[in-house]
């Protein structure tokens, strides 16, 4: 725990350093801003799959220089693998070391353009620190499985569950170490190719290897891109939603939300941090209120569903609520409400249709 809170810190110091040394500057206009944020984007998605094109060739030579080099005239089949499974893990390493790194560089270029105060990129409070959240997003942590403001992710998880949890800690082995089992995660699935069938094999997966990479990026990015959004979008929302203000909502509608909130995050088993910004900032329910009359439930449903947009992907477990939001909403509002949150986070677009 001490080592990867360490290398959580380190990394969020790599981050900070980015904000600093980076040339990028506010772009006030959001039309320019969000044609600079694609462009980075882009640019990303184009670096990861480089990555994977020269990560798969360093491999390849490997294995062809392996073939040709005299001194492995005696190696049986096993030995050549083995020797090309250590290219294989050692190119792995270094790409994504790159990649994680590069993405990091990006987001904190696209902090700048969207000129998010250096004082909230600078907590380390994990309810307030963007760097933490964006080093997740990096590891393809879709959010956070510890308790926040009194609501467990995994409370439903289930005795069996949770009793697998118990025994993954007592061994060391938590579940919620999105480091370590992202990192596996993509080792596995590039090394199954890599050191699989030796260097023919690799020469013909080179374009799948760079077309993993690419979409990885570009996921990873459209994540990173929406929890940096969300710093200026969140406030948004409840102000489009609730424009009499959050002090002012009836206990009905109040309560009804944040049950909402509370079950989306419980049923996904991870709390975004656009759902923590959120929580922070429509404060605790009331403890006891009626139930919410029709316009209630209407205004409550259209605010969870953009919620629901605004998380990230979501779980087979979240299909459940779903249909009953587009239940409450119908299609067409349904459609309408996440098309405006679409473009609200990927192109800047600002809420122009009343939620009222």
């Amino acid at each position: 725990m001490i080592l990867k809170d360490q290398l959580q810190r380190w990394a969020i110091g790599r981050f900070l350093i980015e904000i600093q040394d980076s040339d990028e500057v506010h772009i006030q206009d959001r039309r320019m801003a969000d044609q600079r944020l694609d462009l980075l984007h882009r640019l990303s998605v184009f670096r990861a799959g480089l990555f994977g094109l020269i990560s798969g060739m360093f491999v390849v030579a490997i294995a062809l220089w392996l073939h040709e080099w005299e001194g492995s005239d005696g190696w049986n089949s096993f030995t050549f693998f083995g020797a090309v499974a250590f290219a294989g893990f050692l190119s792995t390493s270094l790409e994504l070391v790159f990649i994680y790194g590069d993405s990091l560089k990006t987001a904190a270029r696209m902090a700048k353009v969207l000129g998010i105060p250096e004082d909230e990129l600078q907590k380390f409070d994990l309810e307030e620190s963007i760097p933490h959240w964006l080093i997740h997003a990096a590891l393809g942590a879709p959010g956070f499985q510890g308790a926040m403001f009194g609501i467990d992710p995994l409370a439903r998880i289930g005795k069996l569950g949770m009793l697998i949890r118990k025994i993954l800690k007592k061994f060391r082995i938590a579940a919620s170490d999105t480091l370590f089992k992202s990192i596996v995660r993509r080792m596995w699935v590039q090394l199954i190719g890599r050191t699989a069938l030796r260097a023919f094999v690799e020469l013909v997966s080179l374009p799948f290897f760079v077309l993993i990479n690419a979409v990885g990026m570009n996921s990873m990015m459209r994540d990173m891109r929406s929890r940096l959004v969300g710093h200026e979008l969140t406030p948004s929302l409840i102000e489009h939603t609730f424009p009499e203000g959050v002090e002012h909502l009836t206990p009905a509608l109040h309560r009804a939300i944040h049950d909402g909130i509370q079950e989306q995050i419980t049923s996904a088993r991870f709390i975004h941090p656009n759902q923590i910004r959120i929580l922070n900032l429509i404060g605790d329910p009331p403890s006891h209120a009626q139930p919410t009359n029709f316009d209630e439930q209407r205004r409550a449903s259209r605010f969870l569903l953009a919620m629901f947009a605004l998380s990230g992907r979501l779980s087979y477990r979240c299909r459940r609520i779903m249909r009953r939001l587009e239940s409450n909403l119908g299609e067409e509002e349904v459609s309408l409400v996440e098309s405006e949150i679409e473009a609200a986070i990927y192109d800047l677009e600002p809420f122009t249709r009343p939620w009222i």
